[in-house]
């Protein structure tokens, strides 16, 4: 049976509280993934992805980065939260490299094999992490944002990449497609951009309904992303 817990983690700053996923039924260490969360902060939406993912044998772990009891109730604060985070993109990647120290120390925890999705503020989040070059197995990056976060990062990036996009995403354009691409190849990663057609942002949220402002549900495109993802951890996962 899947069972979901709280977890309560803490800096010298702030603590944090994200909620682990796994399935009781399975023995022995497992592969952990991070599920990193939209600019809306940790949310039920994470925590069902969390879910899904223990279903598949993983020990899920949707992370917090804005701090406990720091949830957005509408856009407005959602935008806040983020652009707290977008002015020091270190202190961002701090907390997310301190989410994965957390789980790792799981005694389910695998922790030679890491991986990490992440939606919309969150693909950002997972394509910083794999930027830095840290030893990981691979991200997944769901309707991201794609800006490099002006950190000198020395090296080849380490984690596999795999980006799933749609063409007409208002945050993240065609020529941003490309234009990550290129960075990546750069750095030596290992990686794939897999573009859906006629697809918007947010195409994985049932809740998305702007079509005017580019962001929609799209089952189809959720459907084969996920089913994308589904193989990507099972190629990157020893």
């Amino acid at each position: 049976m899947i069972q979901t817990t709280q977890l309560i983690y803490s800096d010298k700053k702030q603590s944090y509280e994200g909620v682990i996923a796994y399935d009781d039924s399975q023995k022995g260490k497992r592969p952990v993934v991070l599920v990193s969360h939209t600019w809306m902060g940790q949310s039920q939406f994470e925590e069902d992805k969390a879910k899904e993912l223990a279903k598949l044998g993983y020990l899920a772990f949707a992370i917090d980065v804005f701090g406990q009891d720091r949830r957005a109730k509408n856009a407005e604060e959602a935008e806040a939260l983020m652009n707290e985070m977008l002015e020091d993109r270190q202190e961002l990647l701090n907390r997310i490299l301190l989410a994965m120290e957390t789980i790792k120390k799981n005694e389910m925890a695998d922790a030679k094999n890491v991986g990490a999705i992440g939606f919309c503020f969150g693909g950002k989040c997972v394509l910083d992490l794999a930027r830095s070059g840290i030893n990981m197995k691979g991200v997944v990056c769901f309707h991201g944002i794609f800006d490099p976060p002006g950190i000198e990062h020395e090296g080849d990036i380490l984690a596999k990449i795999l980006v799933l996009h749609g063409w007409e995403d208002p945050m993240a354009f065609p020529k941003d497609i490309v234009s990550l691409g290129y960075e990546l190849t750069e750095r030596n990663a290992t990686w794939e951009i897999d573009v859906f057609g006629h697809t918007g942002h947010a195409f994985t949220n049932p809740n998305a309904n702007d079509p005017d402002g580019g962001m929609q549900f799209n089952p189809l495109a959720n459907d084969r992303s996920w089913q994308r993802m589904t193989h990507f951890l099972n190629e990157v996962f020893e």
